[in-house]
This record gives C-alpha cells, sequence and structure tokens, in this order.
C-alpha cells in the first residue's frame, strides 16, 4: 500500500498584501499629486512636490511663527503605521490596562490636589511654590504612569490594524505654498477614516 505524505505550507502575507483592498480603493481617490507607498510596517502618503514653509508652530507657542521668505521646501507626509489586524482579545487587553493607567492618574490628580490649581486655556498655572511642586511632583508621576499605556489601532485598514500618532498629523500645522497641499491633506485624513472601520 503506497502512504502518500502531505505537505502543509504557511506562507505568511504581509501587511502590505492584507491592505491591498483599502489601499486601491485609497490610491484612486486622492487628489492629483499625491502617492501611496505601503510596506509591511507603514502606510506613507506623500505630496509629489515639495511646498515652500512659510510658517511652522513656535517652540513655547501653540500659535504660528513666520520663517525667513523663500523658506525651506518641505515633502508633506502623512505617515502611518501597520500591524497585523489586532484580536479581540489583545483591544480587549489593551484597553484594560489603559483604564488601570486612567484610574492610577486620577488618584495622582487627587494625592496632589491639581484640580486646585488654576488653569488658563487648560494649562495649569501654579501661583506659588507649593502648587510649583506639587505640580512638578504630579507631572513626573504621571509621566511615569503613562509608560504602561498602550496605543490602540485607530481602525482597522483592509485586514490590518492602523495607527496614527501626533506625527501622522504634525505638518498639517505647517502653513505651506502651495496652500491648496495643505488643504489636500486635511481632506485625505478624513479620506483615511472614511475607508478605515472600527476595530
Amino acid at each position: 500500500m503506497k502512504r502518500w505524505a502531505v505537505v502543509v505550507v504557511v506562507v505568511a502575507v504581509p501587511a502590505s498584501a492584507q491592505v491591498r483592498p483599502a489601499l486601491t480603493q485609497l490610491e484612486q481617490q486622492l487628489p492629483a499629486g499625491w502617492t501611496v507607498l505601503a510596506t509591511d510596517t507603514e502606510l506613507v502618503i506623500r505630496h509629489d512636490r515639495p511646498c515652500y514653509l512659510l510658517r511652522e508652530p513656535h517652540e513655547n507657542d501653540p500659535g504660528i511663527a513666520a520663517v525667513p521668505s523663500g523658506g525651506p521646501l518641505v515633502n508633506l507626509e502623512l505617515r502611518y503605521k501597520l500591524e497585523p489586524r489586532w484580536t479581540a482579545q489583545q483591544l480587549a487587553d489593551a484597553k484594560a490596562r489603559n483604564a488601570k493607567v486612567a484610574r492610577q492618574v486620577a488618584a495622582l490628580r487627587t494625592r496632589f490636589r491639581i484640580d486646585s490649581i488654576h488653569t488658563s486655556k487648560g494649562r495649569p498655572l501654579p501661583m506659588n511654590a507649593d502648587e510649583r511642586g506639587r505640580l512638578a511632583a504630579f507631572e513626573t508621576k504621571e509621566a511615569e504612569a503613562r509608560t504602561e499605556e498602550v496605543r490602540l489601532p485607530h481602525c482597522t485598514f483592509g485586514t490590518a490594524s492602523l495607527f496614527d500618532s501626533d506625527d501622522t498629523y504634525r505638518q498639517l500645522m505647517l502653513e505651506l505654498d502651495p496652500p491648496q497641499a495643505s488643504r489636500e491633506a486635511h481632506e485625505i485624513v478624513a479620506l483615511v477614516d472614511k475607508l478605515c472601520a472600527p476595530n
């Protein structure tokens, strides 16, 4: 009697292939002059032509600071991270961990009486040495607690989990020439959200 060996080959599908249907939709709806690049770990949406930087956020001021005329050229990009799609258990574990961190931060706010410190535009303005000391101690402890937070996926893109970050949107705060590039970048952010599915 003949015996046949059965060999099962498992092929890992890269994230770039997992997002292909959603990626095709995105590419088809982008404004002219924008390009998409997807690797196994990143989705980059880039304006094809460099823009002149006219104004940028000032380090100590949430407003916009002017730069010298004929400012530097900037390649406008939106960068997202890609991972294999998170399971329901991964999401539940991450949310539970973040809820624990939130409770720790709330307890620290009570311990250091942060809510009794005067604020302006949502930022604490300590009025004396005691308040400055309490705020500094709270911020140190809060930073320690926040290291335990888990960044959750922004959404599901194709069959991958898509993550955004502050860096994804940082260039949206720049004032550029041509200004149409910035407007289109905001539209693309909304388009990505539209093509994404909830986690």
